[in-house]
């Protein structure tokens, strides 16, 4: 007599059985996500494990017009719900050792738009958070800092929107570089290029603390500086 008992399948199938059913592009909370998989404990973690076969699941801190009990699945990867196996090696993970001297190296500010760590965005509530990618993901990976990007979540967010047609072309670069007027940019430029991180003056840094405090105290400041200008004139 044939074993008819059921198949037992993993907490992973289960999840990619999920997320393939709403569809990409479609926003689900962590609620709909423990109530459409249930009985699997730490299903959370299950679904950030189908990301090395290939989905793509972003959350508040890569994409901010997520809440932050908000998930997108943008990109449907290797179907193992239907038996399909992966077409490639795991995804290359950058090591906690390498995180931590790419954040280092640019200052633990985003190399994109310089916005630092913690540091609350002028149009929104939301701070930054900054995640560490390679630049060149193409098997075999270049683990090596200089391959390594450190930029915030409304970057990211940006870049993916864009999609490849957004990635610059070497010789635009080099034109634009070459056309700078003075001297002094071309060499403010160079060292950008040596250190890997964008330079903010005092100006920068001081609004950037600004928006760090309370509201009342915000205002206060501002009334001390308005007071400052109106003296000075």
């Amino acid at each position: 007599m044939a074993d008819e008992r059921p198949v037992r399948r993993s907490s992973k199938v289960k999840v990619a059985e999920f997320l393939a059913g709403i569809g990409e592009d479609t926003v689900f909370t962590k609620f709909q996500l423990f109530d459409g998989v249930p009985g699997v404990a730490q299903v959370d973690r299950r679904m950030r494990d189908l990301r090395d076969l290939g989905w793509q699941i972003d959350n508040y801190k890569t994409d901010p017009r997520l809440q932050p009990d908000q998930y997108r699945l943008t990109t449907i990867g290797t179907r193992i719900d239907l038996g399909e196996q992966p077409k490639q090696s795991p995804r290359q993970r950058i090591s906690p050792a390498r995180r931590r001297e790419a954040l280092e190296r640019a200052g633990h500010l985003c190399q994109t738009c310089g916005t630092r760590a913690g540091e609350r965005y002028p149009d929104s509530d939301q701070t930054a958070v900054l995640s560490v990618r390679f630049i060149d993901p193409t098997p075999p990976v270049d683990t090596d800092v200089a391959n390594l990007s450190v930029e915030c979540q409304q970057c990211i967010a940006g870049i993916r929107a864009a999609g490849a047609a957004s990635s610059p072309k070497p010789d635009d670069v080099l034109t634009r570089t070459l056309s700078l007027n003075s001297r002094e940019e071309k060499r403010r430029l160079y060292r950008l290029m040596q250190s890997g991180r964008p330079e903010r003056d005092e100006v920068d840094l001081i609004f950037a603390g600004w928006l760090r405090l309370g509201r009342d105290d915000r205002v206060e400041v501002m009334l001390q500086l308005a007071g400052a200008l109106i003296e000075e004139d």
